[in-house]
């Protein structure tokens, strides 16, 4: 198989008219089975017909966000069609969804209307959140008889978005990607320029994820048959790759590592039915051996790489090529550019996509959209990876997945690949383990074979001896039944990071201390790790020291630090008992007070923000207690040009207006308007708001300022190195340029993707900065 160049325009029509152009050329021909379903395309167009009425008599219409609660099924995949036919958007969610994630998807999503299938009622009406539910049966049964000629089916609008598909599930910061109809288009016009001639698909991947959305699309577009199957489960995979009642299997599927490895188990490694061209193998750390036995047994590999954001697939490996490249995910699919960007000396870098088939944004995150995109377009996966001579891609780690074992880097998927060789290993994942000498460890969770003998610790750890560093080699080996997974198949690391080290759990490694000021307020703060030197951490005007507990935890896993985390007073634990607002000076004197009260003469001080901002202030004003300052994106407005001086004052102003009349939250209101644009209170969350809204006091108290000396900078004689993120740079680059020029000896560090919210959203770059501006400290004798 050899990948062509792309074809534009090979795939006519969208979702809402491919099964309409079917039925008008092959009326009679199969396209849906499910069961002893058995939909033609003349079937399928007037089931898609009869949801279409269904859903506009409920009163949805183009734009409208539909959330689908439902396993694969025929049904499911008509309501899809009727989605697309009344140009509502499809929310499919995953059918394994806990409450807690089902209620956070809805929040996100906001759907006008829940359709679920049997089983699902609990989970969609948490879904809904007092939204209209409407089932399956309500839409593909009660209206099976057709009206009186065909639905109109309006014009293709390209941009219009499609789908929302929630994704990052293995970072645990979920996000509702938006694909447009063109996105999807184009993605599936890549694949069909790649892959062999399909004569049917097999849908065995939940519609929750990216992956099973796009067999559905694949299918549709190019008219040939779709084979649904409501499980991922191996011997049924295995059974209809066969075909039956007499009829051919489908020729393509789509398949996770694991669901693979274990259908060669149930197959005996015996060869596929001829039929079968080609199995797309993604969605998880692929095992090389897993490629080589698939290869060997003569099953039609193709190992790809992919992210919703891209719409799917990024890259594909031919099956000819996979026994000779059984590490690489293959080559960019045709219309598709990848390129690393940052290589270090080994040519890995943060892998980056530009492709038509790009999502829109994320719901409701414009920032996290910005992160995500340059300004030519191109998807910064936070993947890392390289590209070898001949353009193939070898892809290792998220970045944030990336264990640092005494500073020597460990990659998760390499040690899990090793693992996996192991004959007695179904399932493996590495996650890392804080270490009081080593700053983090990697740890294994292994899951026996079933009928496998549990070949010990020891044994596990010889067999990574023989391939591995020493440092690579996990440290314990801990049993699972089954590990934690995505419908799609991706690991939950972050789940499974917290049950293998519980310290990394929210709050649970953080200790809060007290300490009490002579005007009666009792300072918090947050203690975490127990390094030789101190480092205190200042958040910024509208956040607390809670949400910085990642950046804090990365900082002091490293074994240099003893972080302490300072929540602010009007801000976070240490509230003001009349807020007001606050001269400098009083900042300043918290940080020592904490010091004092945790016996450190020196500290480094690293702030984000705000707390940049008082970070530089002491420094200044007490230079024989600091060590050194790291500020990100301090706001030191009086340094800056005129009209940022004269914006300053207008937002204190503004801000202190709406408190006296309005209260916190209003202060909280007027203080975003101002400093992120008019319209970005509106678009935020409403989770987001109301958590702003209660720390307006905060807003109230920083917004003036007050008390900067700004001719007191050239003072500081301690090491200060300024963090900006790219995608922030053109309000904090002139500050910084100004500080620059103020602060002897200072430098900026631009950091590529990240924005001003990074260090609480993204914090594993901004800490690998601090760190590296920081090298080695040393407190003074």
């Amino acid at each position: 198989m050899n990948l062509p160049v792309a074809r534009a325009g090979t795939l006519a029509g969208s979702l809402a008219s491919s099964a309409r152009l079917a039925a008008t050329s092959s009326p009679d021909a199969i396209a849906l089975v499910d069961g002893p379903i058995r939909w033609n395309w003349r079937e399928l167009d007037e089931r898609a017909d009869a949801v279409a009425r269904g859903l506009v008599a409920a009163g949805i219409g183009p734009g409208d966000r539909v959330a689908l609660l439902a396993a694969p099924s025929a049904f499911a995949i008509a309501v899809l069609h009727g989605l697309a036919r009344v140009g509502a958007v499809a929310a499919p969610l995953g059918t394994r969804l806990t409450p807690t994630e089902l209620a956070a998807a809805g929040e996100i999503i906001d759907p006008v209307v829940v359709v679920h299938g049997s089983g699902f009622e609990a989970g969609a009406s948490i879904l809904a959140r007092g939204r209209p539910l409407l089932t399956l049966a309500d839409l593909t049964v009660a209206r099976v008889t057709p009206e009186p000629g065909p639905l109109a089916i309006p014009a293709v609008d390209l941009a219009a978005p499609a789908v929302v598909v929630m994704t990052s599930g293995t970072t645990g910061r979920p996000r509702a990607a938006v694909l447009s109809t063109g996105a999807l288009i184009a993605s599936a016009d890549a694949w069909l320029a790649a892959l062999p001639p399909a004569t049917g698909w097999l849908l065995s991947l939940g519609l929750g994820h990216v992956a099973g959305l796009g067999v559905v699309w694949r299918a549709a577009l190019a008219g040939v048959p779709l084979l649904v199957l409501p499980r991922s489960d191996p011997a049924e995979i295995g059974a209809a790759l066969t075909g039956m009642d007499g009829n051919p299997g489908p020729s393509h599927v789509s398949l996770v590592p694991t669901i693979l490895a274990r259908l060669l188990d149930v197959v005996a490694d015996t060869p596929p039915p001829p039929t079968l061209r080609a199995v797309l193998l993604g969605g998880g750390t692929i095992s090389p051996e897993l490629v080589v036995r698939a290869v060997r047994a003569g099953w039609p590999v193709v190992p790809t790489y992919g992210l919703t954001e891209a719409g799917s697939g990024v890259t594909a490996l031919p099956t000819e090529e996979a026994a000779e490249h059984p590490d690489s995910a293959g080559r960019a699919l045709p219309g598709v550019e990848v390129r690393i960007a940052e290589p270090d000396e080994a040519g890995v870098g943060v892998i980056q996509v530009l492709t038509p088939a790009r999502f829109t944004g994320y719901l409701g995150d414009p920032m996290g959209t910005a992160a995500m995109l340059s300004d030519e377009g191109w998807l910064a996966t936070g993947d890392l990876g390289r590209l070898d001579q001949a353009g193939l891609l070898i892809v290792f780690d998220r970045r944030t997945d990336l264990i640092v074992r005494g500073g020597e880097n460990v990659s998760p998927s390499e040690v899990e690949a090793v693992l996996l060789q192991h004959p007695a290993i179904a399932d493996a994942a590495v996650v890392a383990r804080r270490d009081s000498a080593w700053g983090h460890v990697p740890v294994a969770a292994v899951v026996v074979g079933a009928g496998a003998i549990d070949p010990g610790d020891e044994v596990l750890a010889q067999h990574c001896r023989n391939q591995l560093a020493a440092f690579k080699v996990p440290v314990a080996f801990v049993r699972l039944e089954t590990l934690p997974r995505t419908s799609g198949g991706k690991l939950r690391r972050v789940e499974l990071r917290e049950r293998l080290d519980p310290t990394t759990a929210a709050g649970t490694s953080a200790r809060t201390r007290h300490v009490d000021r002579p005007d009666g307020v009792r300072l918090a703060y947050r203690c975490l790790g127990s390094g030789p030197l101190a480092l205190v951490l200042l958040h910024g005007t509208l956040s607390t020291a809670g949400q910085l507990l990642g950046l804090a935890r990365l900082l002091s896993g490293t074994g240099e630090f003893t972080v302490l985390a300072l929540d602010r007073r009007g801000s976070g634990g240490s509230r003001l008992a009349e807020p007001s607002p606050l001269g400098i000076d009083v900042h300043v004197a918290d940080v020592t007070a904490v010091l004092d009260a945790e016996g450190y003469r020196a500290a480094v001080l690293v702030g984000v923000s705000f707390g940049g901002v008082v970070a530089l202030e002491t420094a200044a004003r007490m230079p024989a207690r600091t060590l050194a300052v790291v500020a990100y994106e301090p706001p030191y407005g009086p340094v800056a040009d005129a009209d940022t001086q004269r914006a300053f004052v207008t937002l204190a102003a503004a801000t202190e207006r709406a408190y006296r009349t309005s209260g916190a939250p209003a202060a909280a209101e007027a203080f975003m308007r101002g400093v992120a644009g008019v319209s970005t209170w509106d678009r935020l969350p409403e989770r987001t708001r109301a958590f702003l809204a209660s720390e307006g006091d905060g807003a109230y108290v920083d917004a003036g300022l007050q008390g900067l000396n700004p001719s007191g900078l050239d003072r500081i004689g301690a090491p200060v190195t300024l963090l900006t993120g790219d995608a922030s740079e053109p309000f904090y680059r002139p500050i910084t340029e100004a500080l620059l020029r103020r602060i002897p000896g200072s430098r900026h560090v631009a950091l590529a993707g990240l924005a001003h919210t990074s260090p609480i959203t993204d914090p594993v770059p901004v800490a690998s900065a601090v760190v590296a501006a920081l090298g080695t400290i040393k407190e003074p004798s």
